[in-house]
């Protein structure tokens, strides 16, 4: 057998495997037909290639198939793949049946289906226990008493929802809103959600702001990530929980009895929390059992039986005795199909059997339910956002393609017109607004911005109301007034600038202009124009010519004040500047000089390092129309001209050691024919020989805020430390000016224990960058940079296989941005460039969607992982250090141990232990026996060393003795364990039946 096709086309191969052909080969022909469109997945789409090689021929899979021997074959393998590790899980208990809390156990413990190890126990003939009296405590406990994370942080904010008549974050992020299912949105889409609301809602200087804006604050900090999120669910859920039960038993208080209809009702509710009625029954019985409240169950069926009742996955209880096929409240069909392996389950399951999250049909639908909300509001750009990550967490829904359609009719019939909406809002033209406003409207009914749409009709009110002002008032200065504040509030209102024409400003006296060669700016100022009321200044600039209007040029500001700085000018070019006075829209006649202005901008951020014999010379960069001189003046007094002919270093080779040499560093414009100089800057660098960059530097967290830091420092020289939030481009080795390193990165202070050791203290979480320079006559040699930060690296909890593929269960740092696993067969990779180890990269939304770090791999081998965090600091990556993890995929070796004393009337008492194994040969792994009093010790911790047995080969059972001191206290009992913990993937040890541990 070279394929197992029940396995390769998902056919149904326990209890009855499939055999009918017809059936066969409608399968074959869509799995080929779903191969074929996932042919170019970047992930699998070489595996699609290749099954649709391998079933190419239909007649030999059907007669494979129904040979009553091959199929045979292919169901055992199938078994065995499927749930061997489950049914051999199952067996290893030696009992034929198993109570329900067991199998929870079982399954969480080994990464199960609950429901698949259920349905093998039927297969085994294990039978299935239900839930025992005692066990009530623990589920009273773990669903109502328990308070979950952050339970105490999260009351604190009950406060702030009072103003908006809600209780929970979800509900306040809806407010306003059409939006249904808020809660199924991914994290990220929430916190942006916060900031939308806090910008455009609660940006008011009063109580109400105040509220709202705390509330997007802490959405934008529970929302953080998907875990944080998660946390906040578990925290709603208990305390809706919490509420729905307290009122059951004030119902008791009051009444005396839990009756039917009060039954009922309260386990609907609970059904609506939980997902699961059967779940929700259990915990009122649970709850009424610890609070010995008398509960008389109904006659009637639960759901646990009626097959006409099914749980929607909103909660929603519904009876299909009628037909129905999706819920009454939400729409959602009750039963669902697999969009990963096709399978119809019903609607309230959380993972399919295939290993897909349902909760990723819940987000998809929540971001499609965004999409059309932005098509409403034309919001184009944010639908297409939305779209995509619907589409990643489920690419068959069929929403996505309607949304689509209608999102690019719209925008092809839309066109520019809500940008010309947004640009007219920002000119304060709004009249223009508003017919763009109403033009929108007419393209979609469903459009509406409260926001916008109060802005334009606020504005269009005061204007209004002082053009009314205006009109009725018959003193000049009144009337202008009214006029400018009109003009202010909408600068398009009609009638204001046939009003004010009348009445143009004068012009502003007393223009000064000033070149400002360091900062390279031009400094404009003038005279305030004696026009009364509310006046405004445009100043213009125009190259080469003087400026005639407010157009007729770059406009450079318009401001209430009488200067303005322009920055955006070059060096060596002639301007012309003219300023208007402006008065509600009207301008007066221009201030100007008729002298243009050149500002020859001086050289700046000229630096100094000092070498063996040279000096470098660095400065910021200059414009293409300008040239370095530099001159130098020696010991002596002698100046030399140096030849520069680079534009952003210049090397001072030759020199003399320790003695210093004075500069003079100037510009030379081309201006036309001319050469113009500037004045220059005088600055003066003594040469030496560099010390050697420090090659070892340690930074490691310490207590709390503490890193200890450890360096390397022979030659007893001056070192400084220098840190910042971004990886520094320099190697070690480089030699820059300390002044320019003092710029770029924070001064860092080391508390020093000894000449190479030390510590010091970084409050916040961030990662940082710690650098060690060598200082000598004001250089620095750059030595090597560390990576400092607290908790930084990856804690990986588990690795379980699933669906032929191994899962890594993780906790990750704060601002991680993605994973890379390396794993090799033989041992620990070196480090993260380890070319002999296998890689792969996983982003942090794969990682969201899978629930882990999947690893496309599974052979019958140990697996040495070591996992990286990434993260992404302005823009470059940067990794933590690596995790080491073993996981065995080999059958575990069994090694069974007796202990037996042999004891002598004279002579040395000994302790006899005989190890045994199936395998042939084996190896016996180090061996750490600890011995405890009154009982077997459980773990190594729980008792004291008492012997160590060394790693050896087994060619046959292998005996060790041990000498048994007469000394030791009765009621001792001794226990093998392994001394290398990692090794428990690979090694069971067990103790033969019949024998005990008890030695004395």
């Amino acid at each position: 057998m070279t394929e197992n096709w029940y396995l390769l086309l998902e056919l149904e191969f326990e209890p009855n495997p499939v055999v009918d052909e017809a059936v066969i080969r409608q399968r074959i022909r869509e799995k080929q037909k779903f191969w074929s469109s996932k042919a170019n997945d970047f992930n699998h789409g070489s595996e699609y290639k290749n099954n649709m090689l391998l079933c190419k021929d239909e007649n030999a899979i059907v007669a494979d198939i129904q040979n009553d021997a091959i199929r045979a074959e292919m169901v055992k393998d199938a078994c065995e793949k499927r749930y061997g590790l489950i049914d051999k899980t199952l067996k290893r208990m030696l009992k034929s049946e198993l109570s329900e809390e067991t199998i929870k156990r079982v399954a969480d413990k080994n990464k199960f289906d609950l429901d698949v190890v259920k349905e093998r126990m039927k297969v085994l003939n294990i039978k299935l226990i239900q839930s025992k009296e005692e066990n009530y405590q623990e589920i009273y406990e773990k669903y109502y008493k328990k308070k979950p994370q952050n339970a105490d942080k999260y009351n604190v904010m009950k406060a702030f929802f009072a103003p908006f008549n809600v209780d929970n974050l979800y509900d306040f992020l809806a407010l306003n809103t059409t939006q249904k299912n808020i809660q199924n949105l991914p994290s990220d889409n929430l916190r942006q959600l916060a900031k939308e609301k806090k910008k455009k809602e609660f940006y008011k200087n009063d109580a109400i702001s105040s509220a709202g804006a705390k509330l997007c604050r802490q959405c934008e900090e529970c929302f953080k990530d998907e875990k944080e999120k998660q946390i906040y669910d578990q925290y709603r859920g208990y305390i809706k929980r919490k509420e729905l039960l307290d009122e059951l038993r004030d119902l008791y208080d009051y009444i005396g009895e839990i009756t039917p209809e009060i039954y009922k009702k309260k386990v609907g509710q609970l059904t609506e929390i939980l997902k699961n009625r059967k779940e929700a029954e259990k915990l009122i019985a649970a709850f009424c059992k610890v609070e010995k409240i008398p509960l008389a169950l109904p006659v009637t069926e639960t759901s646990a039986k009626n097959k006409n009742i099914k749980i929607c996955r909103c909660g929603c209880i519904n009876d299909i005795s009628d037909g129905r096929k999706v819920c009454k409240r939400c729409g959602m069909p009750l039963e669902i199909k697999c969009p990963k392996c096709g399978k119809i389950s019903d609607a309230d399951i959380n993972v399919c059997k295939c290993g897909f999250r349902f909760e990723n049909l819940d987000k998809s639908v929540a971001l499609c339910e965004q999409a059309e909300k932005a098509v409403d509001h034309m919001e184009f750009a944010a639908a297409e956002v939305h779209l995509a990550d619907a589409a990643r967490y489920w690419k068959e829904n069929e929403r996505i393609p309607k949304i689509k359609a209608r999102l690019t009719d719209l925008k092809q019939r839309v066109g520019t017109v809500v940008d010309d909406l947004k640009k007219a809002c920002k000119k304060k033209n709004y009249y223009e607004a508003k017919k763009y406003y109403e033009s929108i409207k007419k393209f979609s009914e469903g459009f509406s911005d409260p926001v916008i749409e109060e802005e334009i009709d606020t504005a269009i009110a005061e204007a209004a109301k002082y053009k009314k002002i205006a009109q009725i008032s018959k003193k000049e200065s009144e009337i202008i007034e009214a006029c400018a504040a009109a003009y202010e509030k909408c600068n398009d209102c009609p009638g204001i600038k046939e009003i004010t024409t009348k009445y143009p400003p004068q012009e502003p006296t007393g223009l000064k202009i000033s070149c400002d060669v360091h900062t390279k700016v031009n400094v404009i100022s003038w005279t305030r124009s004696a026009t009364q009321g509310l006046i405004y200044y445009n100043v213009v600039r125009k190259e080469d010519a003087i400026p005639l209007g407010v157009q007729d040029g770059t406009l450079v500001g318009r401001v209430s004040i009488c200067s303005i700085n322009d920055q955006n000018i070059l060096p060596g070019s002639k301007y012309f500047y003219a300023v208007f006075a402006e008065r509600a829209g009207v301008f007066s006649a221009p201030l100007v000089i008729q002298e243009p202005v050149m500002n020859l901008f001086e050289i700046s951020g000229v630096k100094i390092a000092a070498g063996d014999g040279i000096l470098q010379f660095s400065w910021e960069p200059i414009t293409q129309n300008a040239s370095v001189m530099i001159e130098r003046t020696d010991d002596t007094g002698r100046k030399t001209r140096l030849e520069c002919n680079s534009r952003k270093t210049f090397v001072d080779k030759g020199l003399k050691n320790d003695v210093e040499y004075y500069y003079k560093v100037f510009l030379q414009y081309m201006i036309g024919n001319k050469k113009l100089l500037t004045k220059g800057i005088n600055l003066s660098g003594i040469p030496t020989r560099p010390p050697l960059p420090i090659e070892k530097l340690v930074v490691k967290p310490g207590e709390g805020s503490e890193f200890k830091v450890e360096w390397e420092n022979s030659k007893k020289q001056e070192i400084q430390f220098f840190y910042s939030t971004k990886r520094p481009d320099y190697l070690p080795g480089d030699i820059v000016p300390l002044a320019t390193l003092e710029a770029a990165m924070e001064s860092l202070v080391i508390r020093k224990n000894t000449d190479a050791s030390g510590t010091f203290r970084y409050e916040k979480d961030e990662i940082i960058y710690v650098l060690v320079v060598a200082v000598r006559s004001g250089s620095a040699v750059i030595g090597t940079i560390a990576r400092a930060s607290r908790g930084g690296a990856v804690k990986v909890k588990s690795a379980v296989l699933v669906n032929g593929k191994i899962m890594l269960g993780v906790d990750f740092p704060k601002n991680t941005t993605g994973f890379v696993v390396l794993y090799r067969h033989d041992r620990f990779p070196e480090n993260i460039s380890d070319v002999q180890a296998t890689r792969k990269y996983i982003p942090l939304k794969q990682y969201q969607y899978d629930y882990g770090l999947v690893i496309d791999s599974n052979e019958p081998k140990n697996y040495y992982f070591s996992v990286f965090a990434q993260y992404k600091i302005d823009g470059e990556s940067d990794y933590s250090e690596g995790t080491d993890y073993l996981f065995s995929n080999v059958s575990k070796e069994i090694l069974t141990y007796s202990i037996s004393v042999k004891k002598k009337l004279f002579g040395e008492n000994q302790v006899i232990l005989n190890f045994e194994t199936d395998s042939k040969k084996a190896c016996l792994p180090a061996i750490d026996v600890i011995s405890a009093t009154d009982r077997a010790p459980m773990f190594k911790k729980s008792g004291n060393l008492f012997y160590q047995i060394e790693s050896q080969e087994m060619n046959g059972p292998v005996q060790i003795s041990i000498p048994l001191d007469k000394k030791v206290p009765r009621e001792t009992y001794i226990k093998p364990f392994l001394r290398d913990e990692n090794l428990s993937g690979r090694y069971v040890l067990k103790i033969k039946l019949g024998s005990d541990h008890k030695i004395s």
